[in-house]
Order: C-alpha cells, then structure tokens, then sequence
C-alpha cells in the first residue's frame, strides 16, 4: 500500500499465473463457489452495500495483464 498524500492509498497487488487460460480457470471455480460469494457479499453489506463501497472509497479499479518483457 502506498499513501498518496491526498487522503487516498494506492493498494497493488500482482498474481502470476502460467498461462491466461489458468488464470481464467481459477476464476470461474472463485467466482462459482458460493461460500466465497456470500463472504464477499456480506462484506460489501456490513460497509454499506456494493455500490456504496465503490462510489465511496474506490477511485480506480484495474485488472490487466503485465507481459513479461525479459527474454
């Protein structure tokens, strides 16, 4: 986490994975397992509700692929 001075923190985060298809297969099985859903669910409800949450406190949400440039 990094404090950007501005009363916002930068949060980054990096998973490897070691092809594109098993990052989607790992997705799907998380998105898929309802224990996992209700937690996340539950969370966004105990911090006022998903919408809230991200109008609130996420300025910027990113999810992209870094492509390794070292050969």
């Amino acid at each position: 986490m990094k404090d950007n001075k501005n009363d916002t923190t930068e949060v980054f985060a990096i998973w490897e994975y070691d092809s594109y298809e098993q990052y989607k297969e790992i997705e799907s099985k998380i998105r898929s397992d309802k224990m996992h859903v209700k937690r996340i669910h539950d969370w966004y409800e105990k911090h006022g509700g998903r919408e809230y949450v991200l109008q609130k406190y996420i300025v910027e949400l990113k999810n992209e692929e870094l492509i390794c440039t070292v050969k």
